[in-house]
This record gives C-alpha cells, sequence and structure tokens, in this order.
C-alpha cells in the first residue's frame, strides 16, 4: 500500500546525483565568485596595519560609530512604542480587517527605504528636515512591519489562560505580564529588535535623505570615504568595523533575550473575538496606525503634482520625456534580471537544501550570510574586484542585478524551502512507480507544484532589485542609474522643478513596488488555495 504521508525526510538523499551537482555547482561558483572573492579581495588588498591604525585612531571615526549607534538604538526603541498598540491588537484578538490591517503594517517596510526618506520630507515641515527626528520616524515606519510580524505572530500562540490564571492566583495586571508575557514574548522581541537594528544601523539613504550633510552612519561614510575622497583603504578597515560590531551587538541582544521558559507552555488556542470593553480603543488604534502608514505615501503623490505652491504635472511630465525616463527602464530591466536570476540560484539551493542532508544544512545556513554584508560593501567589494582586463564589468548595466541578487537569494530561499518541503511524497513516488528519472521528477512534479511559489519569489525579487539603493548608488552609471539612486540626486539639488521630478519618480517606485508584492500575495494565496483543496 502506498503511503500518502506529506512529509518529505525519505526524499532527502545522501548520494549526490547529477541534478544535485549542478545545482551545488552553480550555487557554489556563483557565490564564490560574487561574493567571497570581492570581500577577499577587499581584506588582502585593502587590510593594511597601517590603514588599521589610522582609521581606528581617527576621533571622527568613533563620532561616527557613536552616531550609528545610538541612533540604532533611538529608532529601535521608537518602533516599539509606535508599533506596540497595533502590535497587540493584531496578535491578541481576532476582528474584521484584521488581516487587510497587519498587511497595511508592511507596506512601508517594504517600499524603497529612498522613498521613505522622500515621503518623510513630503509630510514633515521644513523645520524638521535634516533633522535627527526625522531620521527615527522614518526609521520606525520603516520597522513597524518587523514588530507586528515578529512579535505580533508570538502573541498570536500566546495562551491567555496562561494570565488569567495568574490573575485567579492574585497577581495584578503588571505582575501577569511581567511573569507570564513578557518571559513567553522576550525571545520574539529580541528577534525583532536585532532586525531593526541591523536595518538602522546600516542606513544609508534614509540618513542620506533626512540625516542633512554633517550626519553619517558606518554604512554612508563607507560610501563617502570610498567614492567621494578615494580612501578605498580607509572603507574598507570601517566595512569590517561595521561587521564586528554588528556581531557583537547581535550576539549580546541575543544572550539577553535567552530562551522561552519551557513550563510556561501550553496549548495555545486562537486569537480571542474583539471584546466589546475594547472595541473603541480597537478602533482609535486602527484609524491612527492607517492614517501614520498613508499620509506619508499620499503626501509624496501630491508633492509630485505640485511646483512650488501651484497645481502642475511637469514633473510627471520630465520624467516621461527627459533622461529620466533611463531610469525608469534600467530600473525596470534590472529588476527582471535580478528576478530571474534570484529564482534560479534560490530554486538550485532550495533543491539541495530538501533533497541532500548534511551538505543541505550547511548550504541553508550558508545562504544568509549575505545578509550579514552590507550592500554598500558588497558593491564596494565588486568595484574593486572587477576592474580590469576582460573582466572589468563596472559599466555594464547587468552588474548592478549581481549585488541586487545577492541581496534577494536569502530571502527567496526562505520562501522556497517550506514550499518544497510541503510537497507530497506520494507524488515523487508515482512518478518513480512510472519510470521517471531525477530531472523528469524535478521537472514534472517539482516545479509543476511550485509554480505559483516561484511566481511569488520573482515578484520578491524584482520588489528588493526595485528599491535597493546601497549597492546600486556604487554600481550604477549616469544615464543608466536605478530609479532609486535617480530620486536621491534630485532631492539633494535644489529647485521646486527638480523636487517635483523627485516625487514623481518616487511615485512610480511606489506603484512598481506596491505591484510587485500584490503578485507575491496572489501567488501565495493562490498557493494556499490549491493546497487546501
Amino acid at each position: 500500500m502506498m503511503p500518502t504521508s506529506t512529509a518529505a525526510p525519505r526524499r532527502e538523499c545522501v548520494t549526490t546525483t547529477r541534478v544535485s551537482q549542478a545545482a551545488i555547482g552553480m550555487v557554489v561558483v556563483w557565490f564564490a565568485v560574487f561574493l567571497v572573492t570581492p570581500l577577499g579581495v577587499l581584506a588582502t588588498q585593502n587590510l593594511e596595519r597601517a590603514d588599521i591604525q589610522r582609521v581606528l585612531s581617527d576621533a571622527s571615526t568613533w563620532r561616527v560609530v557613536w552616531f550609528s549607534l545610538w541612533q540604532s538604538i533611538l529608532s529601535v526603541a521608537a518602533t516599539f512604542i509606535i508599533a506596540a498598540p497595533v502590535t497587540w491588537l493584531v496578535g491578541r484578538y481576532e476582528f474584521r480587517g484584521r488581516r487587510p490591517l497587519r498587511a497595511l503594517t508592511t507596506v512601508g517596510f517594504l517600499l524603497p527605504s529612498v522613498v521613505v526618506g522622500a515621503a518623510f520630507l513630503a509630510v514633515l515641515p521644513r523645520s524638521m528636515h535634516s533633522s535627527i527626528v526625522a531620521v527615527v520616524l522614518a526609521h520606525a515606519y520603516f520597522n513597524v512591519a518587523v514588530v507586528v510580524r515578529v512579535v505580533g505572530s508570538r502573541l498570536e500562540t500566546l495562551d491567555i489562560r496562561l494570565v488569567e490564571a495568574a490573575r485567579v492566583l492574585g497577581a495584578s495586571s503588571p505582575v501577569a505580564m511581567g511573569t507570564i508575557v513578557w518571559p513567553l514574548c522576550r525571545r520574539a522581541v529580541g528577534s525583532a529588535a536585532i532586525v531593526i537594528f541591523l536595518y538602522c544601523f546600516t542606513s544609508f539613504a534614509v540618513v542620506r535623505v533626512l540625516g542633512g550633510p554633517t550626519r553619517n552612519t558606518i554604512e554612508s561614510d563607507i560610501a563617502l570615504r570610498a567614492f567621494g575622497i578615494g580612501d578605498i583603504s580607509g572603507a574598507t578597515v570601517l566595512a569590517f568595523l561595521q561587521v564586528a560590531l554588528i556581531v557583537a551587538v547581535v550576539s549580546i541582544v541575543q544572550r539577553a533575550a535567552g530562551r522561552e521558559p519551557s513550563h510556561l507552555r501550553a496549548a495555545a488556542p486562537s486569537p480571542e473575538a474583539l471584546p466589546q470593553r475594547v472595541r473603541g480603543l480597537a478602533l482609535l488604534v486602527v484609524t491612527i496606525t492607517s492614517a501614520l502608514i498613508a499620509m506619508p505615501l499620499l503626501a509624496v503623490f501630491w508633492r509630485s503634482a505640485r511646483v512650488g505652491d501651484e497645481f502642475s504635472l511637469e514633473g510627471w511630465r520630465a520624467v516621461l520625456t527627459t533622461s529620466l525616463f533611463n531610469s525608469v527602464m534600467a530600473s525596470l530591466r534590472t529588476a527582471i534580471l535580478t528576478g530571474v536570476l534570484g529564482v534560479l540560484l534560490a530554486a538550485a539551493t532550495a533543491f539541495v537544501v530538501v533533497r541532500m542532508r548534511g551538505l543541505g544544512r550547511v548550504l541553508d545556513s550558508a545562504s544568509v550570510i549575505p545578509l550579514a554584508v552590507s550592500p554598500v560593501t558588497l558593491g564596494l567589494g565588486l568595484v574593486v574586484t572587477f576592474d580590469e582586463s576582460w573582466y572589468d564589468w563596472r559599466a555594464a548595466w547587468w552588474f548592478v542585478a549581481v549585488a541586487h541578487t545577492m541581496s534577494a537569494v536569502p530571502l527567496l530561499v526562505r520562501v522556497l524551502v517550506p514550499a518544497w518541503r510541503s510537497i507530497p511524497s506520494r507524488l515523487h513516488e508515482a512518478a518513480t512507480v512510472l519510470g521517471a528519472g531525477e530531472f523528469r521528477r524535478l521537472i514534472d512534479v517539482d516545479v509543476r507544484y511550485l509554480k505559483r511559489t516561484f511566481v511569488a519569489g520573482l515578484g520578491l525579487a524584482v520588489a528588493v532589485s526595485l528599491g535597493e539603493f546601497g549597492a546600486a548608488s556604487i554600481l550604477s552609471r549616469r544615464g543608466a542609474e536605478t530609479m532609486p539612486v535617480a530620486v536621491a540626486r534630485l532631492l539633494e539639488r535644489t529647485g521646486d522643478l527638480i523636487r517635483a521630478q523627485a516625487f514623481a519618480l518616487a511615485s512610480l517606485l511606489i506603484v512598481f513596488c506596491v505591484g510587485a508584492l500584490l503578485v507575491v500575495e496572489s501567488a501565495t494565496a493562490g498557493r494556499r488555495h490549491a493546497g487546501n483543496r
């Protein structure tokens, strides 16, 4: 009798087949050439003891480090304060509009960081431009989704009966929160804090647009040293210092968060229905959250149709009829190439992770490494490495897509691996009985079953490419620069028409990114529906 289990362990194999060899070879060669080699070249050619001493003994270095640290910590705190009400609401209660509200909180995180910066320029008064308040608010806007998704998901699984039992035993609400809720959620809070800190500590576009010329994070100082004053060695020292600081902070936060206490775990019911007593407060939270998320985006569209104090479409006309249109086309073709390359590489990685045991686990862990390398550092390594002979690719338009693929693949692998493991094993067994070889099973079973997931991955990679700024600001060239780079360049110039053009480009980016994300959501929903039938 044929087994009907949907688990996939039996499909994992310890032998390496030709398909597995091809997948491993593709992934290893790509990352060896475009990740390991650039970082190795940076380390071996630009890390001299004299340069290390010069940079680390410079007081300005530590001013930049200190600013990067304290603005990141302040941004993390502001994010949790702003996100706490909506996180508690969507995490603890079931109500009409809960899922759309949670999706709405994700919008800011999925937008290009330069668009978020432009949005806050549009919505804040001029007196707050180039201020630390603007930087922190933009970072909080960008990262609210992290708290809602990570901490909110943990709250969904929290058994509220534990809190009720503590109250029956005489514990006050603060005591119950401190002894029950916090121990169960602190691991999720720590994880969210780490993610937010990483984004804020390596912030580039937001600080460049809103921080003014006197404020630099380590990330922006790396770009300034490398391409502003030509100090490649100093930039390399800063890049590795940044990695060391990130590892140190992540280790401290993980140790402080500790482990979830096993004695408090219990079977968690679904989120409870919204009680009558908190409906007014819930409505207030929904209204304020929706307004805070929508206002900056609406302000971008409003400013794109204003030149000075008058209504005008000259900004849009300039985007569609001048060289700025080249930026639109450059972003689209780079995003499409990134999507294709990203899906191919992520599919090869996921195939090895799912089908093989030891090597699959190693590759699964290694696939996260690109997330630890900042885009500016990666862009710097690519420029330094591929700068001579037949592999001088710095001016090639597709070279930007190489860097974008590095940022996209780790995310796509996290999407593809669970979906791949969900394929019913009976489909492979039936195909084997019918005489299909491994390659035929891969095409007829895996690819056909995962086609919606591949479409979702393509949309996610396109969205990542459209919004990436750090590496693109280094690799893209004038006349073929991507849209985020063009937006940042225009915002640094003066003139009402120039600003209108910047906001028009930012509006296009919003439309393109939301469109890509709708593709992701549609494909994901379609796969869930197909899986439920």
